[in-house]
């Protein structure tokens, strides 16, 4: 802490101290607080009091006071919370009846005041803060704070409640790691097991068996909520770090939970859940013979079809569980869509149904899905959860996926009317999901992620032709669309990478010969433009990915798509522009012939026109999407050494860093950096020099040296690199700051770039002065040279990747702010008659 920080605290604790001044902006104190906690990481608590003893002053001095503003009184017990996790400064303050004062009975800070929730948060956290050695152990069974904590887990504040429970499970764990050090260290009898330690009752303090006994009264109780909240704290417990803590207490409270699994599981089945997964990523499953895998076993068997989804998708998350938990867990998630699969045919065909006929439904599925909001959110949720499972990097079990994907698109063609259910539920099913927006996504979603797992052409071929289904129906949702053209890419990528691509290419082609080209023609002038854009978006990745298929380069190239894409060049709508420059941006990655078009008199584009387009659009539009398009291209471009010939890069490229770089759109101006940054490797690539090791003689690599200079010079990028040095947007200069540092690696060599510079740390304006009066040319090679040795761009980058809040959000500033608050809040109160 710099010390004109510290002459400022004094006059902050003095207003903090004095009740007839408040701060104005309560998460001033947050912040301040923040402060201290990030020097703690830093400093002891013991140093930093005795840097600055007016902090011991204001803790003492408020600890006396009882007319505080609350939100100061909160402050100050959290504060004071934190210095105290010194067990020095701590044994200080109890000896001297701060501690009790402030955190003993809390009668003692008098009832208005603790009727206020954030003086009843602050406690908390204030013990929670100190909660770092047994003397605060000790401190809260003299005063009795755990019946108090207790209470206070029922408090009508949310956030009082839940910082409540928490101090409990942090008290109960630190606690019994304590009490297990402690027996560890005399001889106790302690149990091992594997490299967990079980700590016997005997060895508990009177707080670990205050909580307990109030874990297993809550336990027992008729009322759900205190159940509830009994399960919530042990949750809380098992999720900590140290597992010895649901260990240890297991053995109590076991009987007490199987009780509960063979009760009434509504309102505690999904708390349950929570801990038992819980518990079974914390502690190793035969630690104690807790049996985890047969409750968690029972209790999915218990729970209705909502809740054990979600307790099946965690328990496929596991990785230490047993397979036959993980089959019962895949089971459950895969239930709904069996069920949905066996009533909408009136006899599934071999390989479509998901489970056999022993996997016997839930009671209550049959149920939820006759009901419309039911069946929409279980539907959802069983999709959600499949995809999640897809999504994992290593699966312990391998679902049936040809009857997968059969399910998943028997559930999309409910929802657009393309099947038809032969029984009456299936009837009634379909009524609840047609046009339902919410499972297509879902739906969609999950089939877009399981192309590679498809087994067969007929799979392949079904899901090719459903998704150009929901292309083509005008009902279709913009989202959906895009999902759904997403999804296609996904299948049509993998028909040319699949292991049997030989055999899906025909299959391929035979769906891009259909109509799924006039299909894209009609989407790509559709009345909302977000569909126009997710559609040119399509067509630009799949340019791209199939550039090296023939067919498809003469099929794109012959179909008129490129002529509507140019035409999309000038739509309404900025953003519809934007992805109309990008995708003829990967357009011309084709081969060459795609630009063989119908000459209509209307349009006619070879890659030269494109390139004035793009040209003309950095100039002319008025909108900064299309312009950080099209800039984006032309880096592309540039990067891709094929798309533009010396002749174009010659002419161009002056052209597009002068537009860029004086364009007002911030990320056009980075784009164009980027532009230049590319011409600096490819220039660089050419001349064979290396930023580092440059294993050439003197004479030979001063030459290139000059090459490069001259040839950089000529296109101007040194005038546009000093000038957005010095730019007004931070990520501007940040990026010129490093082209440069990269250039005088280069140029000078990675040992004289790295000497001192002259120390010239100039601004704009200064900078163009000493210009001036030094008669230097950016155009010419020796003064650039001139102008790189002198400058310290290293400095001028550390200034620039700092935050600008290292400011604004400093400690200073913000004891400024308090201070200032303060002294408005007595003008405010002054008489105004």
């Amino acid at each position: 802490m710099e010390s004109d920080y510290v002459e400022l605290l004094p006059r902050v604790c003095a207003v903090l101290g004095d009740s007839r001044q408040s701060v104005v902006d309560d998460t001033c104190l947050e912040k301040l607080l923040d402060c201290f906690q990030a020097i703690t990481k830093d400093e002891t608590e013991l140093y930093i009091l005795q840097r600055i003893p007016c902090l011991t002053d204001i803790i003492v001095n408020i600890s006396k006071q009882r007319d505080l503003n609350p939100s100061t009184l909160s402050f100050i017990m959290r504060l004071t919370g934190l210095f105290a996790a010194s067990e020095n400064y701590f044994c200080k303050l109890e000896n001297d009846g701060i501690m009790s004062s402030l955190f003993g009975n809390p009668t003692s800070l008098g009832t208005e005041t603790w009727e206020e929730a954030t003086v009843r948060c602050g406690w908390l956290l204030g013990i929670q803060n100190m909660l770092q050695h047994e003397a605060v152990i000790q401190f809260l069974c003299k005063y009795d704070c755990i019946d108090e904590i207790i209470r206070l887990q029922k408090d009508p504040s949310i956030f009082v409640a839940s910082t409540a429970c928490q101090l409990l499970a942090n008290i109960l764990s630190f606690s019994l790691q304590c009490s297990e050090l402690a027996s560890l260290g005399n001889g106790g009898k302690v149990q091992l097991t594997g490299t967990v330690t079980t700590l016997h009752s005997v060895h508990w303090s009177d707080c670990v068996c205050a909580i307990t006994a109030h874990i297993e009264d809550f336990l027992g109780s008729d009322i759900t909520s205190n159940v509830q909240q009994a399960l919530k704290l042990l949750s809380k417990v098992s999720g900590s770090s140290h597992p010895v803590a649901i260990i240890s207490l297991w053995p109590r409270i076991e009987e007490s939970i199987k009780l509960l699994l063979k009760g009434d599981l509504t309102g505690i089945g999904q708390p349950l859940a929570e801990l038992f997964l819980n518990i079974s990523r914390a502690v190793p499953c035969d630690v104690l013979e807790l049996k985890i895998w047969d409750l968690l076993s029972l209790l999915l068997r218990s729970l209705n079809q909502a809740e054990a989804l979600m307790l099946a998708s965690g328990i496929l998350k596991l990785k230490n569980c047993s397979q036959s938990l993980t089959v019962q867990a895949a089971t459950v998630l895969l239930q709904p869509l069996n069920y949905i699969i066996t009533v909408t045919s009136v006899q599934p065909q071999e390989g479509t149904v998901l489970l056999d006929s022993s996997s016997n439904y839930r009671v209550d599925i049959e149920h939820q899905l006759s009901r419309k909001s039911a069946c929409i959110n279980l539907t959802c949720q069983t999709l959600s959860h499949l995809l999640e499972f897809l999504q994992m990097p290593s699966r312990k079990i391998e679902l049936p996926y040809q009857a997968l994907i059969h399910s998943v698109l028997t559930v999309l063609k409910l929802c657009i009317g393309a099947a038809i259910p032969t029984t009456s539920a299936g009837v009634n099913i379909s009524r609840h999901l047609i046009g339902c927006i919410k499972v297509q996504r879902a739906g969609i979603d999950v089939l877009g992620a399981i192309p590679q797992r498809a087994g067969g052409i007929e799979e392949v071929k079904s899901a090719l032709n459903l998704l150009l289904d929901y292309i083509r129906n005008p009902d279709t949702d913009s989202t959906v669309l895009k999902k759904t053209l997403q999804a296609l890419f996904h299948w049509m990528s993998h028909c040319t990478e699949a292991v049997d691509s030989h055999a899906l290419e025909p299959k391929l082609k035979e769906f891009l010969d259909g109509d799924f080209l006039s299909v894209m023609k009609k989407r790509l002038f559709d009345v909302h433009w977000e569909i126009r854009d997710s559609t040119l978006e399509f067509l630009g990745q799949l340019c791209f990915q199939f550039k090296e298929v023939e067919s498809f380069c003469q099929l794109i190239g012959s179909c008129g798509i490129p002529c509507l894409v140019l035409e999309l060049l000038s739509d309404p709508e900025s953003y519809v522009r934007a992805s109309a420059i990008s995708t003829l941006g990967k357009m011309n990655y084709l081969s060459p012939n795609w630009q063989m078009l119908p000459n209509d008199n209307t349009v006619a584009v070879v890659k030269g026109d494109i390139l004035s387009h793009l040209l003309d659009i950095l100039n002319e539009d008025t909108e900064g999407f299309p312009r950080r398009a099209a800039v984006k291209v032309l880096v592309d471009w540039l990067k891709n050494r094929r798309m533009l010939s010396s002749n174009e890069l010659e002419n161009c490229v002056p052209v597009i860093l002068k537009l860029g770089s004086n364009d007002l759109d911030w990320e056009v101006k980075v784009h164009s950096l980027e532009l230049a940054e590319a011409f600096i490797d490819l220039s660089t690539s050419n001349l064979s020099i290396t930023p580092y090791a440059i294993m050439l003689s003197n004479s030979t690599h001063s030459t290139q040296v000059n090459a490069l200079l001259q040839t950089l010079c000529n296109v101007g990028i040194f005038t546009i690199l000093f000038s957005a040095l010095w730019d007004c947007d931070r990520p501007v200069a940040q990026k010129a700051c490093e082209i440069l540092i990269k250039l005088k690696r280069i140029v000078l060599g990675a040992d004289n770039a790295d000497n001192k510079p002259t120390g010239l740390k100039p601004n704009r304006e200064s900078f163009g002065d000493w210009l001036s009066n030094s008669n230097l040319n950016l155009q010419n090679v020796n003064d650039v040279l001139e102008v790189m040795t002198a400058l310290d761009l290293e400095f001028q980058h550390q200034q620039l990747v700092r935050s600008s809040d290292h400011i604004e959000s400093s400690l200073r500033s913000l004891l400024q702010d308090i201070l200032a608050a303060a002294e408005n809040s007595e003008d405010s109160g002054a008489d105004c008659y």
